[in-house]
């Protein structure tokens, strides 16, 4: 998973007492998917759920009440995946074409202010395991195991309960290193949340606007240390140690030579 993967929102989340979406998430939904037929909602706590068809294809959508859309799942054929992603699993070491088959639909999961997703299923007898990939492969993870409604473990339900009150689970996924990744909407924003192999919180991360990162931390990156630099990402961080901003930074000259930077909300570099 990773900046997300297959939606398997939480049941007993649901709020089914009035699945009217509400004149602002019509109107969103509108703008969004004009088109989209079939139209049918769900109530899910503080956020609505549309499963609709648009242009031949099912969707899932998500809404906050106040209107603002946060993410959207649909199904392409694996020969339409970008070929960035076909080329990385054609050439994967850990699961090599010889022995693993891609299923021939792909999910794409598109979320507010991240790349969009695409999770492949790859199959090797009775064996499973999802690659998911941005579309140029450049952020990748193999995803073994992926927890559903009373199947999340009760440790990642307990931390979300008591520290995100209003949030809701939409997929929990296990990597192939023993780790795991919690997607989730909270607010106006979707959310990771990371654990380690024993389910310890490690931090909580989502994407941000340049535009929206405050002047102080922009500040550092005016620097002559940054200067032959671009900022291909921003993330907003939450550690047990405290709040920090993750850039990924280009370099002008040469491309693909990236480097992390964070920097906390006084505008101090964090080295570790």
């Amino acid at each position: 998973m990773g900046s997300g993967m297959f939606v398997a929102c939480r049941d007993d989340a649901s709020d089914k007492d009035d699945d009217r979406p509400g004149k602002a998430v019509e109107l969103a939904f509108q703008a969004k998917y004009p088109g989209a037929t079939g139209v049918e909602w769900e109530s899910k706590g503080v956020f609505r759920e549309a499963d609709f068809t648009l242009n031949g294809r099912e969707y899932e959508a998500w809404f906050n009440t106040s209107g603002i859309w946060l993410q959207a799942e649909y199904a392409v054929t694996y020969t339409s995946v970008p070929a960035a992603i076909k080329d990385f699993i054609a050439n994967s070491i850990d699961y090599p074409p010889t022995l693993w088959t891609p299923d021939a639909a792909t999910e794409v999961l598109e979320r507010k202010n991240y790349p969009d997703w695409y999770a492949v299923e790859l199959e090797n007898g009775a064996n499973e395991v999802t690659i998911w990939a941005d579309a140029e492969a450049y952020l990748h993870r193999a995803v073994v195991e992926d927890y559903s409604g009373n199947d999340i473990p009760q440790t990642i339900l307990t931390f979300v309960t008591q520290n995100y009150r209003q949030a809701l689970l939409t997929e929990v996924g296990k990597w192939s290193d023993g780790a795991y990744q919690a997607n989730m909407l909270d607010g106006n924003e979707a959310k990771q949340i990371y654990f380690d192999r024993s389910m310890n919180w490690q931090y909580t991360e989502w994407p941000v606007l340049f535009s929206e990162v405050p002047a102080v931390v922009k500040e550092v990156l005016n620097s002559t240390a940054y200067e032959n630099y671009t900022v291909r990402s921003v993330d907003y961080r939450q550690f047990p140690q405290g709040d920090r901003y993750h850039f990924v930074l280009t370099p002008k000259q040469q491309p693909g030579l990236d480097m992390a930077l964070d920097i906390d909300l006084q505008g101090n570099i964090i080295t570790q």
